[in-house]
């Protein structure tokens, strides 16, 4: 089968889109098919075999960061056509899914859609006066995106239900996205290497580490986070906060912890390369996370893969991932953040017991049972 994959989000952007599209196309690989991402050029992109690059500008809002954005035209359409793809699977709504799209009904194949990314939750950002109104544009232009793919895959529970709220109801699929799990493996990094890292990052051994691992930007709950981190770290000694990546806010989330008064107790790595990113998970106590703006959330599933527990705020994309009481606490109210800490961290037996418990039902999110379950629904679609 020839597989166009779509996306506005490729490396060497960093995105949950990203990654997904790229395990996508690695499995899709491994199982004999014939994949080309179709994305935007970018001038640090060093690409291999079977990546299409299209001329693309960067957006004129903040916020969209490193994305490109361009025209639909006959010229890029025709070069789509030259690729003789069995079927288009679009990671996007905007410039390149509208491409995707475009082709696929000239070329008379079929078109799959993934929604990845929950926009209304995004519209404040770029807004707060006219936020009403772009939240409404928001989910109508979703919808009518979604409602013209022949079939629609949702990353959660949680989505489709925000699309059957919008009246959506075309053929759907949920798969989550899978990561390779054996990346996460603690054999896969010796002792020597965890000291090092911890020493380079002024990690002391009896230190007790909250990671955050993902982008730094303000609609992922740093915020929030860091306010109620000030506490914790002031009041104890050997707790550091641990914030790995980089992002639109990154400069904004370093002055805060100063103005704070606790920049002394947090470590800013910046960008960490996508290869190095299992170790942080191997330094750390404990993941913790106040987004509620995820569609899945792979780095929640990565900490489970490393053997972290999880201390994050409740969202319906978390069905099936966080388990209270087994592989860690969830919390709705930011409140009850600061004492399900306490508890965790002066019971170490409870938390040993939840680092044992993540291993539990992992294998559901394998990149390999990922592959599979798409290609089910291309299967489907073409045998229509």
């Amino acid at each position: 089968m020839r597989i166009g994959l779509f996306t506005d989000a490729y490396y060497p952007i960093i995105s949950g889109v990203t990654i997904s599209v790229d395990i996508l196309r690695t499995e899709l690989l491994k199982l004999g098919h014939e994949v080309i991402v179709v994305t935007y050029e970018h001038d640090d992109a060093v690409d291999s075999k079977g990546i299409i690059r299209l001329k693309g500008r960067k957006p004129p809002i903040k916020v969209m960061g490193e994305y490109r954005i361009g025209k639909v035209t006959k010229k890029k359409i025709g070069k789509i056509k030259e690729l003789n793809l069995d079927i288009i699977h679009c990671h996007t709504e905007f410039t390149i899914g509208r491409l995707g799209r475009k082709a696929a009904k000239e070329l008379n194949i079929p078109v799959v859609h993934t929604y990845h990314t929950m926009y209304e939750d995004y519209i404040h950002f770029i807004s707060k006066i006219f936020s009403g109104p772009l939240k409404f544009t928001a989910k109508k232009y979703s919808k009518s995106f979604a409602d013209s793919a022949d079939s629609v895959i949702f990353p959660t529970i949680k989505v489709k239900n925000a699309f059957d709220g919008y009246g959506f109801l075309k053929d759907s699929s949920i798969v989550p996205t899978g990561i390779y799990l054996e990346k996460f493996r603690r054999n896969n990094f010796s002792n020597k290497d965890l000291e090092e890292l911890k020493k380079d990052l002024n990690i002391n051994k009896d230190d007790l580490v909250m990671l955050f691992l993902g982008r730094m930007s303000r609609e992922k709950g740093i915020d929030d986070l860091l306010d109620n981190c000030k506490d914790i770290c002031s009041t104890n000694d050997n707790v550091k906060l641990l914030l790995v990546g980089d992002g639109p806010d990154f400069d904004y989330f370093y002055k805060k912890t100063k103005d704070l008064g606790f920049n002394n107790k947090v470590i800013f790595t910046g960008m960490v390369e996508p290869e190095d990113v299992g170790i942080y998970y191997h330094i750390a106590d404990l993941f913790i996370n106040f987004s509620i703006t995820e569609t899945q959330g792979l780095t929640y599933i990565e900490a489970l893969a490393s053997g972290l527990p999880l201390l994050v705020k409740y969202d319906d994309n978390l069905q099936g991932v966080i388990k209270d009481g087994v592989n860690g606490f969830s919390f709705t109210k930011n409140s009850d953040f600061i004492s399900l800490f306490n508890k965790l961290s002066k019971n170490k037996i409870l938390l040993e017991e939840f680092a044992c418990n993540t291993y539990k039902d992992i294998q559901r999110f394998s990149s390999e049972n990922f592959a599979k379950n798409v290609l089910k629904v291309y299967d489907d679609l073409l045998k229509k």
